[in-house]
């Protein structure tokens, strides 16, 4: 297994889990596979093994190669690790953290949130509006909520994701 290949390897278990990173081991190790290929390989079941697959493709882990099959018509893809930089797959996660992070900061920052004091669920005003500023689940009159303990945070995430550094 190159190194490239182990960087990979390690990235996609930590960030999608351990049968994720067995499958990046594994196509590190044959090179190119099938869903079933691999879910036969792995003993895993194949609707697991798609759904990872398709997180890794997400992820920009994984790439796939589509060919017909003449004889039943269908399509099988075959999948592979990514040939792009390690370095480059961990950006592009960051930016997209980052656009979520950043959303959620803007949601927090133009909403008003309200909390119940006996579930401690936390309601935004449109959802409180329709029952009447109390709980839908006990009852109980909601408080209004600060929120600026949660704007700080999200601000401060953002500020070190935007600062770090990748190469």
């Amino acid at each position: 297994m190159s190194e490239r290949d182990q960087v990979l390897f390690i990235l996609a278990k930590k960030i999608h889990g351990d049968i994720a990173g067995r499958i990046a081991e594994r196509l590190s190790r044959v090179g190119e596979a099938t869903d079933e290929q691999l879910s036969q390989a792995l003993g895993i079941e194949i609707g697991i093994i798609r759904r990872l697959l398709n997180e890794l493709y997400e992820s920009r882990f994984v790439r796939y190669r589509r060919v017909r099959d003449v004889d039943q018509g269908w399509y099988l893809y075959y999948w592979r690790l990514t040939d792009d930089d390690p370095f480059r797959v961990v950006e592009e996660r960051k930016k997209k953290v980052l656009e979520n992070l950043k959303l959620k900061l803007e949601h927090e920052e133009s909403g008003s949130y309200f909390v119940c004091p006996q579930c401690k669920t936390r309601y935004s005003f449109d959802d409180v509006a329709d029952y009447m500023f109390r709980c839908p689940e006990c009852g109980s009159d909601l408080e209004a909520a600060d929120n600026s303990l949660i704007i700080d945070k999200l601000k401060m995430v953002i500020r070190r994701l935007e600062e770090l550094k990748l190469e």
